[in-house]
C-alpha cells in the first residue's frame, strides 16, 4: 500500500501531526487546550501537505518525457 513516497510522506506526517498534538494538547496546563490542539494542527497538516505536494512535484516532473 506504501510504496510511492508521495503516500509515504503522507503517512508519516500525519502520524508526526496527531502526536504532536496530542502532546501539545497533555502539556497545556492553562485551559487553553482547544486553541493549542487547533494550532497544532493547523500547523501539522500545513507542513504535511506542503512536503507531501513536493515530493508529488518532484515525482511528476521525474516521470515526465
Amino acid at each position: 500500500m506504501l510504496k510511492s513516497r508521495v503516500r509515504k510522506n503522507l503517512a508519516i506526517g500525519l502520524v508526526i501531526t496527531v502526536v504532536i498534538a496530542a502532546l501539545s494538547v497533555v502539556v497545556a496546563d492553562d485551559g487553553s487546550k482547544m486553541e493549542e490542539l487547533r494550532m497544532s494542527l493547523m500547523v501539522g497538516l500545513s507542513v504535511t501537505g506542503t512536503v507531501t505536494g513536493g515530493t508529488w512535484l518532484l515525482q511528476q516532473r521525474r516521470s515526465a518525457p
